[in-house]
């Protein structure tokens, strides 16, 4: 298997949106433990992606895939049931488009949310990625502390939804 498992969820149950999941906090702001993958098929930018979310938390695992095929089946068969995707768009076999489709095509995974982070800022990546019902696009920083900004906002969006 050409994944990287940091940590994975043994939930068993179809994806829902904080489903068993008690979120505690102060006023509007709620605490989540996020269950995460990543699919990326550079090793370093994957790196970066994983060292980003475990040290956000609000994320409990952090599932890390160098190939978009062997991500594709777990998320699909449901070995795998993440309340967020970070994906890449330019890999090789399977781009993140292609993926996307894919991925739709299971009930429990209609829902889950998709955030495109990539190298490209042409804009028919942008407009096609929106039109591919996402969370977000995040052209990839240069730096650590840039990606790790920009990983906090994204999980910010999906914990307290600014």
């Amino acid at each position: 298997m050409t994944s990287l498992a940091i940590t994975t969820s043994s939930r068993t149950s179809a994806y829902t949106p904080g489903a068993g999941r008690q979120p505690f906090g102060r006023g509007t702001e709620y605490l989540w433990n996020l269950d995460v993958v990543s699919v990326d098929d550079d090793e370093a930018d994957s790196s970066l992606i994983v060292e980003a979310l475990r040290r956000n938390p609000h994320v409990r695992a952090v599932t890390a895939f160098a190939a978009p095929s062997d991500a594709l089946f777990q998320l699909v068969e449901g070995l795998v049931k993440p309340d967020l995707i970070l994906l890449d768009i330019h890999m090789p076999k399977v781009n993140g488009f292609t993926f996307m489709r894919a991925l739709r095509e299971a009930p429990w995974m209609r829902t889950t949310p998709v955030v495109l982070l990539t190298t490209s800022g042409h804009k028919e990546d942008v407009d096609r990625a929106r039109s591919n019902d996402i969370l977000g696009y995040i052209v990839k920083p240069d730096s650590f502390a840039e990606m790790q900004q920009k990983i906090n906002g994204v999980i910010r969006q999906m914990v307290v939804g600014e």
